[in-house]
């Protein structure tokens, strides 16, 4: 499994890059103080060769859908799909709200990312590198991740 990759950002086509930049300065705005971390995640950033962006937002109090999806708007130019991902720093750092499926994304995640904002500086990059899920994982029954994962699913 791939982790954080210093040469991801030159597979993100300048376009997909430049619209997450956007997407990020408004967040900014939106959410007030209370953006913790955007980290672009998937193909784009594993193997590039698509124009689908996958993003995870980390906020502070979110409550509302975990995930949406985005198609191009004329204030959001996009060649592809925008997925977006909401976990609130609870959920990221895997002490409380919905833990299994946070886990899950996460897992996916950890296949490759790119950090486009953390706040603190460095908070999402520590989360990583503490690395709950793995973690968890050891201290399953089986200590088998496709394990793990089928029994957090079947809930």
């Amino acid at each position: 499994m791939a982790f954080y990759d210093e040469e991801s950002y030159r597979r993100v086509p300048y376009e997909e890059y430049k619209a997450i930049n956007e997407l990020m300065h408004a967040h900014l705005r939106t959410h007030q103080g209370k953006l913790r971390a955007l980290i672009a995640f998937g193909e784009i950033v594993t193997r590039g060769g698509t124009y689908d962006i996958d993003l995870l937002e980390v906020v502070e109090g979110w409550q509302e859908p975990a995930s949406v999806t985005f198609s191009s708007t004329k204030e959001l130019p996009l060649r592809g799909q925008l997925r977006l991902f909401l976990l609130t720093p609870e959920e990221f750092q895997g002490t409380g709200g919905d833990t299994e499926s946070a886990e899950r994304l996460l897992y996916r995640v950890r296949e490759g990312y790119d950090i486009v904002y953390e706040d603190p500086p460095g908070y999402a990059r520590n989360v990583f590198a503490r690395n709950v899920f793995a973690q968890r994982v050891r201290n399953s029954q089986s200590g088998n991740p496709l394990d793990f994962l089928a029994s957090s699913s079947a809930g």
